[in-house]
């Protein structure tokens, strides 16, 4: 066998990304990716066990090698791994019912792994990510040998670029909502979880009032029309399995799951199936102590309600990147602009707000793009024109303002119009504002991590860490996470924890959304620190893409406190940040 058949040997294919056997590597376009080392061990034991499936036990033995954990360790890994794979490969890891996992992998797809991505594989062995640096943005010649990649590149790329309207009096009158229900939004189901050889009164209970408060938790999202739960609870004795109860329901995605008892420990399995095609899109465990069971039930709902809301977000947007321009409804519209939005650069930014425009437009009684509108105007006036901080933050408020008279009772809408309050300076306001959102969607992830954002710059920084730590809890995978971090981290810097923010403030850089506040904030936080050296080599990188007198608008647009704003000029000085 040639060397260069060996190399073909060598990669897996995982949908559009590389498992290098050899070298023990995950790649994207032949660029290594970074991985935390328990979700790297278990993707090399499910490579090397392939098309079989592995036991949850055989898992532990291998991969924790005898610590005793949870089995939620082993379900956050799994997330984690299909996280950071994507949508296609993200399917090609199997959960196999009572049994365990399967990674599906077709021998003769990856016997035809090409020579260009050999080629880059050999090539590009630097970290993916680096805190000294701002991430490359791809060009079309990085996918050489994947068409089916190079054209989505450039349909973004030219959506992008593009200077007309996405869409407007040219959307096709006969353009229809992509989805099984025939609604204009994404219809969800939470079936009432089976309860396997149970008969205690008291699981019944939970189980009736888990059913009841993710539906009300979905519900205060504002996010997906949702099934009331009377109509579930008369579905229930009919025996139907999840697709059966989406068509009688008019549903795209059904949520169903298991009860059963396993010593004394309770286990809830979750389960979410899009309609469409009767595809699973996550399956989780969720254990707890049976003796507990009287204090964990709203947390456990609320924790469901997020996973499920999240994926739903995540699929719709997925389904609106596929489709033509000129087909978008107002729902696509505002989740294809949101992908866009959290990006957290420049052109990205324009190309949302164009698209959230466009949501307005096709249908105006429609809260949420006008609170995402919002908040294009908000990331102007914080990160990229400080300059027209006044134009932009009252543009941000009026459109807030006009998404709280659309829906009162949209936790989006309120939490937009806190963001806006506390860019134009009514801090007390804006803290009203924000309870408002939490108060109305308790499990609102987004909302406790604005709250931590105002009250990290400018409130109270032990408060601000609390409702950091809180957001992350309701969702791991938050396109916002880098931001909580880098809000943790000027929380801690405040209460003079300077090592502490430190570490947050590097993990907040190694996400791929980090923008050039999260690089500033880790500079100031090295530097109080001690780190100067490390301070003055990631300042070159923010000092080169910050605007003229950038440490003196960050300080203005952060809102901070005299002393806080002394602190933070010392810090700069010391590390050279202009």
């Amino acid at each position: 066998m040639s060397g260069a058949d060996q190399a073909h040997k060598a990669l897996i294919r995982l949908g559009a990304y590389a498992f290098d056997r050899e070298r023990g590597l995950l790649l994207e376009n032949g660029r290594p990716v970074y991985l935390r080392a328990k979700t790297f061990s278990l993707l090399v034991y499910l490579v090397e066990h392939a098309n079989r499936v592995v036991s949850r036990d055989q898992i532990f033995e291998v991969v924790w090698q005898g610590l005793v954990v949870t089995d939620d360790a082993l379900t956050q890994t799994v997330r984690d791994l299909r996280s950071v794979l994507g949508e296609e490969g993200a399917t090609l890891i199997k959960t196999v019912a009572k049994r365990g996992y399967m990674l599906t992998l077709e021998e003769e797809a990856n016997d035809r792994a090409d020579d260009s991505a050999t080629a880059d594989a050999q090539s590009n062995v630097g970290p993916r990510y680096s805190s000294a640096q701002p991430e490359t943005r791809p060009d079309a010649t990085d996918f050489p040998g994947d068409p089916s990649l190079r054209r989505a590149f450039e349909l973004l790329a030219d959506e992008s670029r593009s200077t007309t309207p996405l869409l407007g009096p040219a959307r096709s009158a006969e353009a229809q909502a992509a989805r099984v229900s025939g609604r204009d939004r994404p219809a969800i189901a939470v079936l009432p979880f089976a309860l396997e050889d149970i008969a205690s009164r008291r699981l019944h209970v939970l189980r009736d009032g888990l059913l009841r408060d993710i539906i009300r938790d979905l519900a205060r999202l504002r996010t997906v029309f949702v099934i009331a739960a009377n109509s579930l609870q008369a579905l229930s004795s009919l025996g139907l399995n999840s697709l059966e109860a989406a068509r009688v329901l008019r549903c795209d995605y059904v949520c169903a799951g298991n009860i059963t008892l396993h010593g004394p420990t309770l286990r809830v399995d979750v389960e979410l199936v899009a309609a469409a095609d009767g595809r699973a899109l996550f399956s989780e465990r969720f254990s707890k102590p049976l003796a507990l069971i009287s204090q964990f039930g709203q947390a456990l709902a609320d924790e469901i309600a997020m996973l499920i809301a999240d994926e739903v977000n995540l699929a719709e947007r997925n389904i609106a990147t596929g489709r033509a321009i000129h087909e978008l409804d107002a729902w696509q519209a505002y989740h294809r602009g949101l992908g866009h939005m959290h990006m957290f650069t420049g052109q990205d930014n324009t190309v949302a707000e164009d698209l959230f425009k466009a949501a307005i437009d096709l249908d105006p009684r429609f809260a949420s793009p006008y609170a995402s509108l919002s908040f294009t105007h908000f990331l102007k006036a914080f990160l990229f024109d400080p300059s027209h901080l006044s134009v932009e933050g009252q543009l941000a408020h009026d459109l807030a303002a006009r998404a709280v008279a659309v829906d009162p009772y949209d936790p989006a809408a309120h939490c937009a119009l806190g963001r806006a309050l506390w860019i134009m300076g009514a801090l007390e306001e804006a803290t009203d504002a924000l309870e408002r959102a939490t108060i109305l969607s308790p499990s609102y992830a987004f909302g406790h991590y604005a709250r931590a954002f105002t009250d990290g710059w400018s409130g109270d920084a032990k408060i601000a860490i609390q409702a950091a730590d809180h957001a992350r809890e309701l969702s791991p995978f938050d396109p916002f996470l880098g931001p909580n971090q880098a809000v943790r981290a000027i929380s801690l810097l405040r209460l003079g924890r300077a090592d502490e923010a430190a570490a947050w403030a590097l993990r907040a850089t190694l996400h791929r959304n980090a923008h050039a506040h999260i690089r500033r904030i880790a500079v100031l936080s090295l530097t109080a620190a001690g780190r100067i050296e490390e301070a003055m080599h990631l300042a070159q990188v923010v000092n080169g893409e910050s605007p003229e007198n950038g440490n003196e608008l960050f300080i203005r647009t952060s809102r901070m406190r005299p002393d806080d704003e002394k602190l933070f000029r010392d810090l700069a000085r010391q590390s050279g940040l202009c």
